[in-house]
């Protein structure tokens, strides 16, 4: 069964004369006869009784039409979704973002710009390790990713884009010594325990920290690892040690924590923009556009 007998058939059922369909459907009579007998015999159910004045339809064929002017309702209404969403009108974008991205201002910025700009484009947010980004990217399974550049090099046509950049902080437990200087070098934490991100979480902070602590001339004492931020500030507030992280992880204003800027000028943080280098479709095209927007403004 094609969708040219589902035509046939519903305009046959709703004019109840050969003729009249067959003019509807600009062809001739004999030809529309001879389909929808090809039909019927397809179904095995007569769909049509035919008589010297009209034409009715059968129970088998009162239950058919309303299931074709579904089909052909569904058909048209897929094929003007495709229309639009090659035209950018609508569609979706699967965003994947490492854990640590949400707690920037510029990113709930910017997809809130995102969706009042093209309210039809639903956005499928993926939280995700920054090297599993890469992956789903080549795969196809994300269409843009946020991440901190991880310690694998991009597969073959997925680019990396510096796009925002943060000073790191001290995560110090309240009533410490350290919390009452206004800032912290990496030398006073020479003696102190520190928490950081595994290695193996395919996270870019853990070598930016330790060649910070290697330029200070010390090798950090890790007394715990965590792969959340939230999990890594709740340790600080409990006293078990300092962590360094990006200063927008202030937003977790937990009670017992105070943040306190680090002294060297490159104690900072980057977050990436990943993307298929051959990219055209227009809505991944437009969140990038709208990323880098917000990434620039002050």
């Amino acid at each position: 069964m094609e969708m040219r007998h589902l035509r046939y058939f519903v305009a046959v059922a709703e004019e109840l004369n050969f003729t009249r369909a067959a003019l509807r459907l600009h062809m001739a009579q004999p030809p529309l006869s001879t389909q929808i007998r090809a039909l019927e015999e397809e179904i095995g159910a007569e769909l049509f009784v035919r008589d010297t004045r009209r034409v009715y339809l059968t129970q088998a064929g009162k239950e058919l039409l309303v299931r074709a002017r579904a089909i052909l309702a569904a058909a048209q209404e897929a094929t003007e979704a495709a229309r639009s969403a090659s035209a950018g009108i609508f569609g979706r974008i699967a965003l994947g973002v490492t854990a640590s991205a949400m707690f920037t201002e510029r990113l709930p910025r910017a997809l809130r710009g995102f969706g009042q700009s093209h309210g039809h484009v639903e956005i499928d947010l993926q939280e995700m390790a920054s090297v599993a980004q890469l992956a789903a990217l080549y795969e196809r399974e994300l269409d843009v990713g946020i991440l901190r550049k991880p310690d694998a090099r991009p597969p073959d046509g997925v680019h990396l884009e510096q796009w925002y950049r943060a000073p790191l902080v001290a995560a110090i437990p309240r009533g410490h010594a350290l919390t009452r200087q206004d800032t912290v070098g990496m030398v006073d934490l020479r003696h102190e325990a520190l928490i950081t991100y595994p290695r193996d979480a395919g996270i870019g902070l853990y070598w930016p920290v330790m060649q910070l602590c290697a330029q200070a001339g010390f090798r950090p004492r890790v007394v715990r690892e965590a792969r959340e931020p939230a999990f890594m500030i709740g340790l600080v507030a409990a006293g078990l040690g300092i962590a360094i992280v990006p200063q927008d992880t202030r937003c977790i204003g937990l009670e017992g924590v105070d943040y306190k800027p680090i002294k060297e000028q490159d104690a900072a943080s980057t977050l990436y923009l990943a993307y298929r280098t051959a990219e055209t479709d227009p809505h991944t095209l437009a969140m990038l556009a709208t990323l880098r927007t917000v990434a620039s403004a002050p």
